[in-house]
């Protein structure tokens, strides 16, 4: 009895501890638990942060109830914490994290730290003790460990000794981690089966240390950055591999033949790497467990047939884009083994590889993606690969040689997903049957074919699709109105390059999720207003037929980032409603008619690109291109004026400057020299004067970095991707997103005055390009030297100023340079011979400049300029130029330079004694004379008859650069009706009269005109002047002040024209109108009959001249 008394007691009491213990789980988490939380939380905090605010210190509140904890439901014990991006970034410093706090979470199971700029743990000493303690040591059932996107370092390894239960850990996109790893630190390591490192920097063979740990089953290694001579070999220790991914890691070299070793390996992505070889002749072909097999990027060699996987009877999916793919016999008797669910093939090489597909295509009936492009595949469009595929989602056959018509399968495709047949030679009309047969198309790209006509209204009933694809046909018509009804989840329009016309959307459409619409080079004519109500974020309607005002309500489209609708016929002003697109980042309106002025409350936070070039756009530079971030700004010919403001310098991510053909004046301003990324200028035909800042060298003009732009993405499909999908069906890791990423490049071209031309720069050698043009100006002073330490820069031109002084010896050091024009200025001195050290100058014009001395000699580059570089610098001599240098030439001294104001004087004369001198001597001379005409009348009659003959009078030195005034003047014979395919030819009366320069000829006459075998334009002002008249008979003839010329009449210096009270010297003009050319002459003389009233004529011509 007694037995069965303490029996019972004993039941009762186990029951009460029991209930203790529930009751105790079901009020809430383990106190200490709750306290090493609420420790956690204030270290996350430190200094004065405010995450986690439901981690309050409430005794009475359950920690299993916080955000971010899950504990179990039966012993109320923590077992996870998923605290990913849970620290404030705005925070100063990085984290440091002591790792004594996590003792009492003895059951932590799972903990995510990823994203918290954690730099390494503190405390490991306290970790230490506590695993010498009756409890036990450090999370020692923590099983996955999340440590990514932080800035840890190497001292991470040594924490790892204790943590021996880890079976996942993930410590990818650490900048610091550099993999210098000891065993010691990976020896405890034994249960870990899944390692992430994808994004960190290997300094060391990091496989090489890790193959002690033998458990791991999926390693992933992508786009580490390692030394390119480490090798792969560290992988065939870990022999029982499923899952592997070093993609874009450098690795480079043949696989090696240990890797046949990893007999249970199912996924091998080596995608992006610089492997080599035959893959039929590689240790590939005897894994005969892989599943997924991705090899893209290489420099492998693909036997096209694959002949040598047929054994691979797992075999899934085979990714080999871009790689050299080749043709092997292929035996139409043998049938692979494999079924197929993905494949995607390309070409790294151009040209056609192979007409024909792979015999193996044909006995596939599993594939639900096929990609192959780049391959040269002809003939008829393979409608087959659809009907023995019935389960297909995705065909992508772009950039292959396809022709014919359209071929549609026999039964509609309802699973089909993705077509792309773009870049085939496709013709004739799209079927109008297209969408009953693809009915659940969410992408469609046929573009880069020939179809023609009109685009089918069945497309409307592609109610899924999402992108639609048709630019670059010959398509015509309108945009059908059922299309812009029916495909309402349209997200991508692409119509460019067509012959389309009509608005640019139907005005009737329900497009509300319409984002982004490539209408340009078409013959669109309006853009509807209904066009507003989509969620535009691109919107491109270039070259088309686009006329009137730009619309207002272009403004009430928030969403834009993009606007380009240059090359039309709008005008009228930029709308001020443009004020509202606060996330524009490209506007493009060049090539229009706009006028006005840029709205002052034009000043995006998000602009990148501006481009108003060859518009009518006019006022000052505009002030609401201030402090943004600026990287294109083209306002190249319209006729802006007045000063370039020092607000230039507000724009820190400038890189292309375009202001060139409009009315700006002034001093080029310093600020120019604060924009560092600076890489093209262009400030050209202006009215810019003083000299060039010599602080333009601090910028580096190294090119267009290729980061410049922006991008974002979206879904292609609301489901994920189909390689995704095939993974998580095979249960391997994970690939891609979900979204395809479009890139905005502010910088897609830029037209640039180079080499004698405007060239257009685009794509990656535009990223290459720099340059300045300061060409046509008024700059003066002398060339700064320190422009020589633009060792980057591909373009100078300094053209056409006034610029003096020598030209510096340091542009020896511009390397890169490959265009040097110099040419109209007043430069001197000798050409500077380490000059021939660029090895990249293609184009050097010196001309018309006072240089002297020799030539440099022809060596290098300099061998290949001609004497028309140098044209114009008459006391030049040596090769090319005609002008031989004497044995004992040395060119003339230089002037004398200013030194403290004054001229340095080492000559004996004492010049202010002889100027004064000189002067007495001069007046009395004239003096005397005046008193002996005024004696003397025979001697008065000769005097004005010597003054009227004709003299011819020197040029006078201006800061123009020097040139050749004509001497005399002839009038050709005129012939009323000229032949144009008979020309006449007066070289012989130039022979005839071999003073003559300057030739007066009627507007329509044709005339073969030739001075010392040097062609002359008849519309060139400074060999001949042109004047258009009316004879009474309506014959075109002569004219000069209004009347009619003598036919053989000779015209040389000395006329005066006097015009009422007016006189006017110098101009050559007439009929009361106001003259259009003038020469710098004193007096013209000539002889004119039935001169008008007003006009009279002071002298004769000359004698005896003819």
């Amino acid at each position: 009895m007694m037995e069965y008394v303490q029996h019972l007691l004993m039941r009762l009491f186990w029951v009460l501890v029991i209930m203790l213990v529930v009751e105790n789980g079901c009020n809430g988490c383990w106190e200490k638990e709750r306290i090493a939380l609420l420790q956690l939380k204030e270290s996350i905090n430190f200094p004065n942060g405010t995450s986690l605010p439901s981690w309050e210190e409430d005794d009475y509140l359950d920690c299993c109830q916080w955000e971010r904890v899950t504990c179990n439901s039966t012993t109320r014990r923590v077992t996870q914490l998923s605290l990913t991006d849970t620290r404030d970034w705005r925070l100063d410093g990085l984290w440091h994290l002591n790792a004594s706090i996590l003792l009492p979470l003895e059951s932590l199971q799972s903990l995510d730290l990823s994203e918290n700029k954690l730099h390494g743990f503190v405390g490991n000493e306290d970790c230490d003790q506590a695993g010498s303690q009756e409890e036990s040591g450090i999370l020692n059932k923590l099983e996955v460990l999340d440590l990514s996107y932080n800035n840890l370092n190497d001292t991470i390894w040594s924490i790892f000794r204790e943590l021996s239960s880890i079976k996942a850990m993930d410590l990818s996109y650490n900048d610091d981690l550099r993999g210098a790893v000891h065993n010691n630190d990976l020896k405890n390591l034994s249960s870990i089966k899944t390692l992430l490192m994808v994004g960190v920097i290997l300094d060391t063979n990091l496989l090489s240390n890790i193959r002690i740990v033998t458990s791991i089953q999926v390693l992933s290694l992508r786009d580490c950055k390692i030394n390119p001579i480490l090798s792969i070999k560290g992988l065939c220790d870990l022999k029982i591999l499923r899952e592997v991914d070093i993609t874009g890691t450098g690795f480079k070299g043949t696989l090696p033949w240990c890797l046949v070793n990893l007999t249970s390996l199912r996924l091998l992505d080596i995608t992006s790497n610089h492997f080599t070889g035959n893959i039929a002749r590689s240790p590939l072909i005897n894994l005969t467990s892989l599943e997924y097999l991705a090899i893209s990027n290489n420099d492998f060699e693909i036997p096209i047939s694959f002949k040598s996987f047929f054994n691979h009877s797992k075999l899934k999916v085979i990714e080999s884009l871009n790689n050299k793919l080749s043709e092997e016999e292929d035996f139409l008797a043998t049938s692979p083994s494999f079924q197929l669910i993905g494949l995607r093939l390309s070409s790294s090489q151009q040209g056609k590889i192979t007409k024909s597909f792979p015999h193996f295509l044909y006995h596939q009936h599993d594939l639900q993606m096929v990609e192959l492009r780049q391959i040269g595949f002809s003939g008829k469009f393979p409608y087959w690969l659809l009907y023995n595929n019935t389960r297909m989602k995705a065909l992508l056959l772009s950039s292959n040689s396809f022709g014919g018509t359209l071929l549609l399968p026999s039964l509609p495709m309802k699973t089909l997903l993705e077509l792309e047949i773009s870049n085939n030679h496709l013709e004739g009309f799209i079927p109008y049957e297209t969408a009953g047969y693809f009915p659940s198309l969410e992408l469609l790209n046929m573009s880069t074919n020939n179809f023609e006509g009109n685009i089918p209204s069945s497309f409307g009933e592609m109610i899924a699709l999402l992108i639609l694809d048709l630019s670059s046909n010959r398509l015509s018509g309108e945009i059908p109105v059922h299309l812009g009804v029916g495909c309402r989840r349209l997200k991508v329009l692409k119509l460019s390059n067509n012959n389309l016309n009509g608005p640019i959307l139907p005005p009737q459409n329900n497009l509300t999720q319409l984002s982004n619409l490539y209408s340009d080079n078409n013959g669109f004519t309006e853009i509807p207003s209904t066009l507003s109500l989509s969620p535009l974020t691109w919107l491109n309607a270039s070259a088309n037929q686009l006329v009137g005002k730009i619309p207002g309500f272009i403004g009430n489209m928030s969403s834009l980032w993009v606007l380009a609708m240059a090359g039309n016929h709008l005008e009228g002003p930029i709308p001020v409603e443009f004020c509202q697109l606060k996330y524009l980042q490209v506007l493009d309106l060049s090539e229009n008619n706009i006028t006005g002025t840029v709205p002052s409350c034009f000043n995006s936070s998000q602009i990148q690109s501006i481009q108003l070039s060859k518009n009518r756009l006019h006022g000052p530079f505009p002030m609401a291109f201030q402090y943004i971030p600026l990287v294109e700004l083209d306002l190249s010919y319209n006729q802006f004026s007045g000063n370039i403001p020092t607000l230039i310098g507000s724009l820190p991510n400038l890189t292309v400057l375009l202001l060139q053909n409009n009315h700006f004046e002034g001093n080029i301003p310093k600020e120019l020299c604060h924009l560092s990324r600076l890489s093209l200028i262009d400030l050209s035909s202006n009215n810019l004067s003083g000299s060039i800042i010599p602080c333009i060298s601090n910028v580096e003009f190294n090119g267009i970095p290729e980061e410049y732009g922006f991008s974002y993405s979206f879904i292609i499909a609301e489901s994920p991707p189909q390689f995704t999908l095939l993974l998580q069906e095979l249960r391997m890791v994970s690939k891609g997103d979900g979204g395809d990423m479009y890139t905005i490049n502010p910088l897609e071209e830029v037209k640039f005055a180079t080499k004698g031309m405007y060239l257009i720069y685009k794509g990656t050698v535009l990223h290459l390009f720099s340059g300045i043009n300061l060409s046509h100006n008024r700059l003066t002073g002398p060339i700064p030297p320190e422009i020589g330490n633009l060792t980057h820069i591909k373009v100078l031109n300094f053209s056409h100023n006034y610029l003096t002084g020598t030209i510096p010896e340091t542009f020896s050091n511009l390397k890169s340079i490959e265009s040097l024009d110099l040419s109209y200025n007043n430069l001197s001195g000798k050409i500077p011979s380490q000059l021939t050290d660029l090895n990249f100058l293609a184009v050097f014009n010196l001309s018309y400049n006072n240089l002297s001395g020799r030539m440099p000699p022809r060596v290098n580059q300099f061998g290949t300029f001609e004497s028309n570089c140098y044209v114009g610098n008459p006391l030049l001599c040596g090769e090319p130029l005609p002008r031989k240098c004497n044995a004992d030439y040395s060119p003339p001294p230089p002037p004398r330079v200013a030194i403290n104001g004054s001229e340095e004087d080492s000559s004996f004369i004492d010049m202010g004694t002889f100027y004064m001198s000189f002067a007495g001597s001069y007046l009395t001379v004239v003096l005397a004379i005046v008193a002996i005409l005024f004696i003397n009348p025979h001697w008065r009659r000769a005097w004005f008859h010597l003054v009227e003959s004709p003299h011819i009078p020197k040029s006078t030195q201006t800061n123009e650069p020097s040139l050749d005034y004509p001497k005399l003047i002839f009038c050709p014979i005129h012939d009323p009706r000229p032949d144009p395919a008979k020309p006449h030819r007066v070289g012989d009366a130039l022979a005839a009269n071999p003073r003559v320069q300057l030739l007066l000829v009627p507007l329509n006459s044709a005339y073969a005109i030739s001075d010392s075998g040097v062609g002359l334009e008849v519309d060139d002002a400074l060999d001949v002047v042109v004047l258009e008249a009316e004879t009474e008979n309506g014959a075109a003839g002569p004219e000069f002040c209004g009347a009619a010329v003598e036919e053989d009449v000779v015209l040389a210096a000395g006329v005066s024209v006097e015009r009422g009270e007016e006189r006017e010297e110098g101009f050559v003009g007439g009929g009361g109108r106001q003259p259009d050319l003038h020469f710098d002459f004193h007096l013209f003389l000539f002889t004119c009959r039935n001169c008008g009233s007003g006009v009279s004529v002071k002298m004769r011509p000359p004698k005896g001249f003819l």
